[in-house]
Formats: C-alpha cells, sequence, structure tokens
C-alpha cells in the first residue's frame, strides 16, 4: 500500500481529493483525519485572533496614553523653561491637564474616560489661520497636510517634532491664510472611537 501524505495537500487540494475518493479506500480515513485536524487547527486559530484582538486594543490605547502624558511633560517644561512671552503663554495650561487627564485614564484602562483621549486629539487633527485668527495644538508632533493661500492655493505637507500650543495671531498672520490636518491625529482618535465604540 502507498501511503499519501496528506499533510503536504493545500485546503483546495484537500477537498479536491475528497470529491475523487470513495468511502471505502484504503487512504479516505487518512484523508479525512487531515481535513479534521486543519480543521480544528484553523478553529484554535481564529479563537486566539478573537482572545487576542481586545488586548492589542488595549495596547494601543496604553502607547497612545504614554504618548499624551509624555506631551504633557514637554508642554510643561516648555512653558516653565521656555521664552515667557505673555500672560497668552498661559493658554497652554488647559491642553496640559486635558493630555495629563487623557493619557492617565488611558493608561489605567479607565474606558468612562477615553472620551478625554479622544477630545485630546480631536483638538489636534485642524489647526487654522485667517488673519489674525490662529489656531494649532500638537501634543508630540504630527503629520499635517493641507493648504495655504493667499492669491494662489497651495498644497502643504509638513512632519513636526514639537508641541505647540497657539489661539492667538500675529503679524505674520496677515499675510497667510492655511488650514491643516493631523493625519496622526485624526488616526489615534479613530483608533479611541473604535476601541470605546466595542467596549460598549
Amino acid at each position: 500500500m502507498i501511503k499519501v501524505d496528506y499533510s503536504q495537500y493545500t485546503q483546495a487540494e484537500l477537498h479536491e481529493a475528497l470529491q475523487q475518493i470513495t468511502p471505502d479506500s484504503e487512504h479516505y480515513s487518512a484523508l479525512l483525519a487531515e481535513i479534521n485536524a486543519r480543521q480544528e487547527e484553523a478553529e484554535l486559530h481564529e479563537q486566539q485572533r478573537v482572545e487576542n484582538g481586545p488586548q492589542n486594543a488595549e495596547r494601543r490605547v496604553k502607547v497612545i496614553g504614554y504618548i499624551q502624558l509624555l506631551a504633557a511633560f514637554v508642554m510643561t517644561v516648555g512653558l516653565i523653561f521656555g521664552p515667557l512671552t505673555s500672560w497668552l503663554s498661559f493658554i497652554s495650561v488647559p491642553f496640559i491637564l486635558l493630555s495629563a487627564a487623557a493619557g492617565y485614564t488611558a493608561i489605567k484602562e479607565q474606558a468612562k474616560w477615553y472620551w478625554l483621549s479622544i477630545l485630546n486629539q480631536g483638538l489636534q487633527v485642524v489647526s487654522f489661520s485667517f488673519g489674525v485668527l490662529n489656531y494649532k495644538y500638537t501634543g508630540l508632533g504630527g503629520i499635517q497636510i493641507g493648504f495655504t493661500w493667499l492669491k494662489d492655493f497651495e498644497l502643504s505637507f509638513g512632519i513636526l517634532f514639537s508641541s505647540t500650543v497657539r489661539l492667538t495671531g500675529n503679524a505674520g498672520a496677515f499675510s497667510l491664510n492655511a488650514v491643516q490636518i493631523d493625519v496622526l491625529a485624526l488616526v489615534l482618535m479613530i483608533a479611541l472611537l473604535t476601541r470605546r465604540e466595542r467596549q460598549q
């Protein structure tokens, strides 16, 4: 009797062999055993994937939490040791507190407070400059795409590695209008929203 090694067969080849073999064949039981073993293996793999899904999501939320805590720290250092141009420098204090609270609750997996992280990331998604009105908030940086215009529209792209809170205008702002979307903040916000929806 020639022994057939069904373990070398692909799933498609196994099912094709099953259609061509008869139950009284000497290879029939070996073929069924291999199909059943593969099915159990696939079910076990799927079960592990389902079980690991929430753990991976929790890890992502924790990473976002650490990023927010680090951003709060960097902004605090900037506020303490940076140039104090005016009382407007203190406008970053609410953002520091928000980033710290959002980071802490995300790390501690306090799901009912995930909205703080969502809000914190949401405030970073859009930045703009219209005349003297100027708004920009970045935690540790971002990947920004947008457009600027005065007479002509120009597309812009930038990668930032800085913490910025700006809620006012300056003399230079009169010459430039701009709208930018922070892709990184948008991705992090969507990840948080997805995790929150799954928990609810």
